[in-house]
């Protein structure tokens, strides 16, 4: 029986999954008008696909994830084998090596994209001191927003993968040792959402590295100064190598979670301890019907006995 918590996660996890169905649809029922409206640029086209790619990872992505969240599925072999409590073994063998990675792995993350990190903080103190709000309230719009959320959308994503590797550590790491029967289930979600997400790394790494030589062309061919044009390629260099360099480790994290997945579905190990718990008793046995009593019964009961006793 599904416990709070399993309910509780399968759920959040169903409406994460929902939410990146929707932004991938939106993405693509978007992006179609604009494409003819794109200009005859090979940059610009190469860029437009990888966002229309993007847009089927997450639609393909959030519909696997929700149909595997299903609260009523019970497919894996885990989910359909029951053993009593006492008959379950604990957390040991290669389980234990599995919650050493899931405790380890968002923590090398951390160390190794600290540059990432730092280079956010000052996005971020950028924002709060600069009066680009101001501006696009002014001009009653958002289009002066619109080159920075393109050029923030690639880290954008990183940031959101980096902080998935967390959570996702964070409740598994839980239902693993409570030995839930939805672990492997719950796993195989993380899985799917976390590969969407870096595969949007990734290429939004590609898409970052497209614009950003096609960026450092336009500025070698503008009336900049020597001095203006040295400052803006150090910045393009630095957001380019910085956002190039994090997708890589976000891949070899992913990689860290899925080499798990064979032996989580398929192990004896993980079928015994993540088996559905019965009671040790055993089933009940099925009783009798009861029927209701019969006052014609009794009436004829008590005359039979009158007949065969008649000193009464």
């Amino acid at each position: 029986m599904d416990t709070l918590t399993d309910r509780l996660t399968m759920w959040a996890f169903r409406s994460v999954a929902t939410a990146m169905l929707f932004a991938g649809v939106s993405a693509l029922v978007a992006g179609v008008p604009l494409l003819g409206m794109l200009p005859e640029s090979p940059v610009a086209r190469s860029i437009a696909g990888i966002l229309f790619q993007l847009s089927g990872v997450f639609v393909v992505s959030g519909a696997t994830a929700i149909y595997l969240a299903r609260p009523r599925a019970q497919w894996l072999p885990n989910e359909r084998a029951a053993t009593p409590d006492a008959g379950r073994p604990g957390v040991g063998g290669w389980l234990i090596a599995l919650a050493i990675v899931l405790a380890a792995l968002p923590v090398w993350l951390m160390l190794r994209l600290q540059p990432f990190l730092a280079e956010w903080r000052r996005v971020v103190d950028f924002l709060a001191a600069s009066d680009i709000w101001q501006g696009a309230n002014a001009n009653m719009s958002g289009v002066v927003l619109v080159p920075l959320a393109g050029a923030l959308t690639p880290p954008l994503f990183e940031l959101f993968a980096l902080v998935a590797f967390v959570v996702a550590s964070a409740v598994l790491l839980p239902l693993l040792f409570s030995r839930s029967w939805r672990f492997p289930r719950i796993y195989l979600v993380c899985g799917v959402l976390l590969s969407a997400l870096v595969l949007a790394s990734v290429r939004g790494a590609a898409a970052t590295a497209l614009a950003g030589e096609a960026v450092r062309q336009l500025i070698e061919g503008s009336s900049a100064t020597a001095a203006e044009a040295t400052q803006l390629t150090d910045g393009l260099v630095r957001y380019t190598s910085i956002v190039g360099s994090t997708a890589p480790a976000l891949a070899w994290t992913l990689c860290g979670y899925l080499c798990w997945v064979p032996a989580i579905i398929f192990s004896r190990r993980a079928r015994t301890t993540f088996a559905k718990s019965v009671d040790g008793a055993g089933p009940m046995q099925r009783l009798p019907a009861m029927s209701p009593p019969d006052p014609w019964r009794r009436a004829r009961a008590a005359t039979s006995l009158l007949k065969t006793d008649p000193g009464r």
